[in-house]
């Protein structure tokens, strides 16, 4: 599919919002399985409305800036980057700023002894607890997918069901029960889809280890898009 084409994106949102809709298996990492629920609003800009001239697009599209941090308190801030930023990057140039992503769902780890996770039936029937990273999908320019990608959700959903605040302090960005103390905001899952699968072991590469700012997509008049820029 083209992610630049807005009716591609229809034909998608409409197919993981469907009531009845296929979790995708992920794999296996440091003995613990992984799945995905599809869905499309896991993740949110830090800024909402930013202001611009071209078009905004649908907030299941986003972007991530990797070179700037949202502010928050200096013993948690990446000391060789910066607080939130009015050059949020309005470009999608290959490089080590950013991307543009759909989302696509949420990632649950199975939450019982290994032992009973031994068909498709038994992980239909669960039990499965959220990691709080939702998963996305990388494209380029052009629309190209380009990567499926690990990202942390920094404003869960509080009793009220409302996501108005940011985490600010250090708990966040770690794995349940994954054996490791790695935390992190972003890293890349797969190369693609088709590679998800049980039975797979799966690392994780492209690791960011501190914060990073999520942004709105605007469409260009050539009908590419973007990253906005977020005003401080």
């Amino acid at each position: 599919m083209n992610y630049n084409s807005a009716s591609d994106c229809r034909n998608l949102v409409s197919a993981v919002e469907r009531a009845v809709v296929p979790w995708l298996p992920v794999g296996e990492r440091n003995g613990k399985v992984h799945r995905i629920p599809p869905g499309v609003h896991g993740l949110q800009p830090d800024q909402q409305t930013p202001k611009t001239d071209l078009q905004l697009v649908s907030a299941n599209v986003l972007g991530v800036n990797t070179n700037v941090q949202p502010s928050k308190p200096a013993r948690t801030r990446k000391a060789n980057l910066s607080e939130m930023s009015t050059q949020s990057n309005e470009s999608d140039d290959p490089g080590t700023d950013g991307f543009i992503f759909h989302q696509i769902g949420t990632l649950d780890v199975w939450g019982d002894d290994r032992h009973n996770l031994q068909s498709f039936e038994d992980a239909g029937k669960g039990p499965w607890l959220p990691t709080g990273f939702c998963v996305v999908m990388r494209f380029t320019k052009s629309g190209i997918a380009n990567g499926l990608y690990l990202i942390y959700d920094f404003y869960p959903k509080n009793d009220l069901d409302s996501r108005e605040k940011r985490i600010e302090d250090d708990n966040w960005g770690c794995l349940p029960g994954d054996g490791t103390s790695e935390q992190f905001s972003l890293a890349r899952l797969a190369d693609q889809i088709t590679e998800l699968r049980f039975g797979r072991t799966f690392h994780l590469t492209e690791v960011l280890d501190y914060p990073i700012q999520l942004v709105r997509a605007v469409k260009t008049p050539d009908e590419t898009i973007i990253r906005a820029t977020v005003a401080e």
